[in-house]
């Protein structure tokens, strides 16, 4: 078991309560019931709130096993917060235990809607208010120097295994770590937007080349984007496909773009985790994906300050401007090659 899941309670070891409570949160409605108070977040928000639900969950089996047998709503108080909130420092830091207890307070007014949480998210800001704040060394990276790092990790790999009759696997996951920089370094897509996409489904072929085609409601703000990608990508995405992608066990069993060693696709907390130590050995500082988009508005922000605007339309974020479905299409089709075009020029020099 990874050390990500041993943090969080599976699912189905959550008590049966629990296990509907949950599902009923979530449940569809139709034209005379509105469903589940659940029932309108996104796949990706839902998946937030179950995971971080699940790590509370996790802590009280390991720490207070004999409150699972009580309903949900009485689990929690606060010197059950203040335990679970030492638990969580000693893997993560004071912003993510912040966040999941905003999380937290979330999962639990959606299965106990009768109880006030909001005490939970003014323990949420006062822990988000006493962090430490690090220097932001993200703001020295643009997007072209991340750009080079994941083609010098795919070149140094198709340069090592030219000849080889069998493809390592550390190679293969290395070439798929510089494929997922490279990619996300002109395409900044939200992480879980990003560990999500399928081949035939959201990276497709038109001709000899690859776009991304997501849909709305892939996406978090709910807006269709699409991109498409560069000759010099759509050429190793091919090679990622034909020569590395396959040499992953379970490769094969799905069609996600990026194979764990666990032969599934790579989950987002995953993806992050192993973009941040690529770039820890690269730069000497982490970058998250997240960061990513930071780089992209910064490379546009030096190189077309004119145009800076159109960032906007890179990362999808939304805005009651632009609501009609055509025209936010056409707009991050353009953003995108407007950013290939930017990372390219900023190489030359």
């Amino acid at each position: 078991m990874s050390r990500v899941a041993k943090l969080k309670l599976p699912f189905a070891d959550w008590p049966t309560k629990d296990q509907q409570l949950w599902a009923a949160a979530f449940e569809a409605g139709d034209l005379f019931d509105g469903g589940g108070p659940g029932a309108h977040l996104a796949p990706a928000t839902r998946e937030m709130l179950c995971e971080r639900y699940a790590q509370f969950l996790r802590f009280i089996s390991v720490k207070h096993r004999k409150l699972l047998t009580r309903p949900a709503g009485e689990r929690i108080d606060r010197r059950i917060v203040t335990e679970f909130v030492a638990w969580r420092r000693r893997s993560c830091s004071d912003m993510t235990v912040s966040l999941g207890l905003r999380c937290l307070s979330e999962a639990l007014a959606l299965i106990c809607p009768g109880t006030d949480w909001s005490w939970l998210y003014v323990i949420a800001r006062r822990i988000t208010a006493n962090a430490p704040r690090q220097a932001k060394r993200y703001n020295l990276i643009t997007s072209e120097y991340l750009y080079t790092l994941g083609i010098d990790l795919m070149d140094k790999v198709e340069a090592a295994t030219e000849s080889a009759q069998r493809i390592r696997m550390r190679d293969a996951y290395i070439y798929r770590d510089g494929l997922m920089i490279a990619l996300l370094a002109v395409i900044p897509l939200r992480r879980r937007t990003f560990a999500a996409l399928k081949i035939g489904q959201h990276l497709v072929k038109a001709g000899g080349l690859w776009a991304l085609d997501i849909p709305a409601e892939d996406t978090k703000t709910r807006r269709p984007l699409e991109f498409p990608i560069s000759e010099e990508l759509s050429a190793r995405i091919d090679l990622y496909l034909e020569r590395y992608r396959r040499r992953i066990p379970g490769a094969d069993t799905h069609k996600g773009l990026w194979v764990s060693h666990l032969g599934n696709p790579t989950c987002a907390p995953a993806i992050g985790q192993t973009i941040r130590k690529r770039t820890m050995r690269a730069f000497g500082f982490g970058v998250s994906p997240h960061r990513f988009r930071h780089a992209a508005a910064s490379l546009w922000a030096i190189h077309d300050p004119a145009n800076v605007r159109g960032a906007k339309d890179l990362l999808g974020h939304a805005s009651l401007d632009m609501t009609e479905k055509h025209y936010i299409m056409a707009q991050s089709r353009l953003a995108g090659r407007a950013l290939a075009r930017a990372v390219e020029k900023a190489r030359e020099h």
